[in-house]
């Protein structure tokens, strides 16, 4: 019997079509709690290093973990697992909505896809049964228009489907996988992956459940969190969902603006939460099982933005298409949203790569005759919208912004090199590190995937949130206040926040539901009751940050054997350059090398490489990672 999980894995083997399922072994997926943990294992031991993302080799996990689909207060999410054709990097990409716990229902835990299909085919997974099944009726179709023929074909409004546009299809490097038309698996180019193995769609339909082990105690721990969750000091997200950040970022000189050339931008109250609430919201929308309901669901009415109700905006969105590209204009912010989830882009990686070729059009290093003769302007709606159609598409322009910041800038020289705001090719996120947060300028230099504000935790919520998440029971410095400034205590105060949000990421919850104090949220100990409950294997708060560090350190190796080193854990050049202007003036990022080599030496990795030593990978019982 198995509690807490499906205790299955479904195979896929996309070029001779067979399907086959798999039992799970529990002691080996007790050793990573599941989801990124487990898939991390899979990877590695599957896929040799070299291999090609985009090559029938490249194996992908859809990955769930135990509180995937139950009443735990975060557990709607599901992360997509595999080598990114953006970066070369280990990536895990998360979504929420209905998609992973239905997955679950229908009996698995994990889908590993392998192969290339001889033609557009999607997977069909039906309660415990699966089949590979034509989409060459679906190829060119739009995520929302897949969806819809899917919904008919299958005759069940209420499947989840997760799917891929016309970026991915003709392999955009940030193509998004979009599952129930809004959610995005959004960073790092799944959905090219899913192109070049012409996998169009995956369609679930689960009615199966998932069993407790102990039933009264799972109902008392998940009514605790609850309870503890009226408490929650982001009481913004709620109410005005994540784009409630805009102002208050922009208060405090904290939102990048122009390409990250500043922090403060004059329009952010017309591309603010409450504007979007007041005049575009049409209501708040929810993951499975979610009490904070988030996202939002918005349409503009007329003009020539014109938008038919879609889920989003998310401030992260809103910043890349507004004060990234010095947009004031919340029609352009919801229209170009609604083309990205419909052609199927990462929302992050197209406002980067439209403000990077911006501020080289500024500088000249882009000319009109590179353009197309159109001019990009910073604030010109129209041309945002008219280019995410290019990227999504590459066409004319759209074929070198398709590529992403890292390239766009090899191919235009080193003066633009040193404007291109990414880390090992994947575009920063909508987060100031030279003001925000210094522990975020580890996060971005040393994260897997690259630079990233959320896997595996919103860094800024230790300085910046003054957030402990119960991490000052295992020695996490406390309080923040008194600590200087990118000093070596910030290096080991990030293996702390780095394995408090790892644990979120193999149990596949909500990260943002561990952002607080005890008390607030819900904290390592407050999740090993219950996971306890649940599994029925009595887990306690310090395995379950033991398989964190196990899970955190295996995709550093996976990423060794792709040859990134210390070398690699770099910041761009901007970041060590003073903000010009705004409340936060002046602030940059210095000794970024002081914190890393705290930061290895807390994790007990070499400092000259950065690596994981043999000891420490023995230690973690992950020997068969130290040869290869």
């Amino acid at each position: 019997m198995w509690y807490g999980f499906a205790g299955k894995l479904l195979r896929v083997n996309l070029t001779n079509g067979e399907v086959k399922t798999e039992e799970l072994d529990r002691d080996e997926l007790r050793k990573y709690m599941g989801c990124t943990g487990f898939a991390a294992k899979i990877l590695y031991q599957e896929m040799p290093g070299g291999t090609d993302p985009l090559a029938p080799e490249a194996k992908v996990v859809v990955a769930t973990g135990p509180v995937t689909g139950t009443l735990c207060p975060s557990g709607g999410s599901y992360e997509v697992c595999y080598k990114s054709p953006l970066t070369g990097t280990w990536n895990q990409a998360r979504s929420g909505g209905a998609f992973g716990p239905k997955l679950k229902y229908a009996g698995f835990d994990f889908v590993v896809l392998e192969g290339k299909a001889a033609e557009p085919v999607y997977l069909y997974i039906n309660d415990g049964h699966a089949e590979i099944k034509s989409a060459k009726h679906l190829w060119g179709l739009t995520v929302e228009e897949t969806t819809d023929a899917l919904i008919r074909e299958l005759d069940d409004p209420e499947i989840s489907i997760a799917a891929i546009g016309p970026a991915g299809e003709k392999g955009v490097l940030y193509a998004a996988l979009i599952n129930d038309r809004g959610r995005a698996a959004g960073r790092g180019g799944i959905g090219a992956v899913f192109g070049s193995k012409n996998l169009k769609a995956v369609a679930v339909k689960g009615r199966g459940g998932i069993k407790v082990s102990r039933p009264k105690q799972f109902a008392e721990a998940v009514e605790k969190a609850e309870q503890w969750l009226e408490n929650y000091p982001f009481a913004s997200i709620p109410a005005f969902g994540t784009v409630g950040l805009v102002s208050l970022l922009n208060s405090l000189g904290m939102l990048p603006t122009k390409n990250f050339q500043t922090a403060h931008f004059e329009g952010a109250d017309r591309i603010s939460g409450e504007y979007l609430n007041r005049k575009y919201q049409i209501k708040r929308r929810a993951c499975y099982g979610c009490t904070f309901a988030c996202g939002r669901y918005t349409s503009v009415n007329s003009g020539k933005f014109a938008t038919p109700p879609m889920e989003g905006p998310e401030y992260e969105t809103v910043n890349m298409f507004g004060a990234n590209c010095g947009v004031d204009d919340l029609e352009t912010v919801i229209k170009a949203n609604y083309l990205c989830n419909a052609y199927g882009l990462d929302t992050i990686s197209t406002g980067m790569s439209i403000g990077f070729a911006m501020e080289c059009y500024e500088k000249g290093l882009l000319t009109d005759k590179d353009t197309e003769g159109m001019p990009l302007r910073w604030g010109d709606g129209e041309v945002v919208v008219k280019l995410v159609e290019k990227i999504a598409h590459r066409e004319g322009i759209g074929e070198f912004l398709a590529q992403g910041v890292k390239r766009m800038a090899e191919q235009l020289g080193p003066e633009a090199e040193e404007l291109a705001v990414h880390v090992k090719g994947l575009e920063a996120p909508a987060h100031e590190p030279r003001s925000e947060s210094k522990v975020l300028a580890i996060q971005y230099a040393v994260s897997p995937r690259g630079a990233c504000h959320m896997h595996p935790n919103w860094a800024s919520t230790w300085d910046f949130g003054q957030l402990d998440g119960g991490m000052k029971d295992f020695g996490l410095p406390w309080p923040p206040a008194g600590i200087p400034e990118e000093t070596s205590q910030k290096g080991m105060v990030y293996r702390y926040v780095a394995l408090q949000g790892e644990i979120s990421e193999i149990l596949g919850a909500c990260i943002f539901y561990s952002w607080g104090t005890e008390g607030s949220c819900i904290t390592p100990q407050l999740y090993a009751e219950i996971v306890s409950a649940l599994t029925g294997w009595d887990v306690t708060a310090e395995e379950l940050l033991l398989a964190a560090e196990r899970s955190w350190n295996l995709k550093r190796c996976f990423n060794a054997r792709e040859g990134f080193t210390r070398k690699d854990d770099r910041l761009p050049k901007r970041f060590s350059q003073a903000i010009p202007d705004g409340p936060s003036a002046g602030a940059r990022v210095d000794n970024l090398d002081v914190m890393l080599d705290a930061y290895y030496e807390a994790m007990g990795w070499d400092k000259d490489t950065g690596l994981p030593t043999p000891e420490k990978l023995k230690e973690l019982g992950l020997d068969f990672a130290i040869e290869s």
